[in-house]
C-alpha cells in the first residue's frame, strides 16, 4: 500500500497521505513521493492546482516516534540518517513549484504535520483538527523552516506561544490567529478545498497564477532564505535527535509521564541560529 496517493481530475491534483495505521506518520516513502509527485504536477500542463490532505481523522502526526526512539538509543551523532525522512536530499517543496498548493488539514497535525503546511500557499483546516508544533515536548527542534515561516504568518508573539509550549490548537483557533485561511467542519473540508482549487484552476489564468506565486514567494524571501532555513533545520534536528533531551522526551511519552528534563548550560549548546549575525548587533 502506497503511503502517498495521487489523483488528477479537472485540472486539480490531490495528494493524499496514506499511512492510516500510524495516523499518517511521515515515512521515508512519503518523503520521496512528495518530491516526485510535486515535480510531476509542476511539469504537467493539465494540473493547475494541487491539494494535499490525509486519510481518516489525521493529517500527519509527524515522524514515527518509535523510529525516533530507536535512533536516539542506537545511532551515533555521526550517523548520516540516510534512510530517514529528514535526510538532506534534493527535495522539492510546495512553495517551489509553479502551481498553487492548498493544504487541507483534515485532522491531527503534529511536528512535521504542522510544519509542512507552512510551505504551502493556502491552508484550510477542519474545525475538529488539532495542530501542534510539539517539537519541544520531545526535546527536538522545529523543522521545515518553521522558525522562518511562522513569524511571517502570525507574528513573533503567537509563534513563541506555539513553539515554546508545543500546545495544541483547534482548527477554529488556527483560523482565528491566521495560521490557516479558514476552518470548516471535517465533512465539508474537501468540498471547500476543491471549491477554492476550482476557482483558481478555472477562473484564473494559469500563466498569471504561476507568475504571481513566484513573485509572492520570491519577494518574501531574499536569495532563497527559506530553503536555507530548511537545510539549517536538518542540521539542528540531526543534533537534537542525539542531544540531551530527545531520549527523555520519547521515554516520557511512551511511559505516559511528565518528562524529567535535566538542566542545561546554554554555553554548552551549539550556536545554531547565531552563525551569520548577532541579532543584537554586538560582537
Amino acid at each position: 500500500m502506497s503511503h502517498l496517493l495521487i489523483d488528477i481530475q479537472d485540472h486539480i491534483a490531490t495528494l493524499t497521505l496514506n499511512n492510516p495505521e500510524k495516523r499518517n506518520a511521515y515515512s521515508p516513502e512519503m518523503a520521496v513521493k512528495l518530491t516526485q509527485y510535486l515535480r510531476q504536477c509542476d511539469r504537467d500542463p493539465n494540473v493547475r492546482v494541487v491539494i494535499i490532505t490525509g486519510v481518516g481523522d489525521s493529517f500527519c502526526v509527524g515522524l514515527d516516534l518509535n523510529d525516533v526512539r530507536e535512533r536516539g538509543e542506537n545511532a551515533k551523532p555521526t550517523d548520516t540518517l540516510e534512510d530517514h525522512p529528514t535526510q538532506r536530499v534534493l527535495r522539492t517543496y510546495p512553495f517551489q513549484i509553479s502551481k498553487p498548493v492548498i493544504c487541507a488539514i483534515n485532522g491531527s497535525a503534529g511536528g512535521f504535520g504542522a510544519a509542512y503546511p507552512l510551505t504551502c500557499d493556502i491552508r484550510l483546516a477542519a474545525t475538529e483538527a488539532n495542530i501542534a508544533f510539539s517539537f519541544v515536548k520531545w526535546g527536538l527542534i522545529p523543522e521545515m523552516g518553521t522558525t522562518w515561516t511562522l513569524p511571517r504568518l502570525i507574528g513573533i508573539e503567537k509563534t513563541s506561544d506555539l513553539l515554546l509550549t508545543g500546545r495544541k490548537v483547534s482548527g477554529t483557533e488556527a483560523a482565528d490567529m491566521g495560521l490557516v485561511l479558514r476552518a470548516v467542519p471535517r465533512a465539508e473540508l474537501m468540498d471547500e478545498a476543491r471549491r477554492l482549487a476550482t476557482e483558481i484552476a478555472v477562473g484564473s489564468s494559469p500563466s498569471a497564477v504561476s507568475i504571481v506565486k513566484q513573485m509572492t514567494w520570491g519577494r518574501m524571501m531574499d536569495e532563497g532564505e527559506l530553503y536555507k532555513a530548511i537545510y539549517e533545520d536538518d542540521d539542528v534536528i540531526a543534533w537534537a535527535i542525539h542531544g540531551p533531551d530527545a531520549a527523555e522526551g520519547n521515554a516520557a511519552f511512551f511511559a505516559k509521564r511528565p518528562a524529567n528534563w535535566v538542566d542545561v548550560d546554554p554555553s554548552k549548546l551549539p550556536d545554531f541560529g547565531k552563525r551569520n549575525a548577532n541579532p543584537f548587533g554586538k560582537g
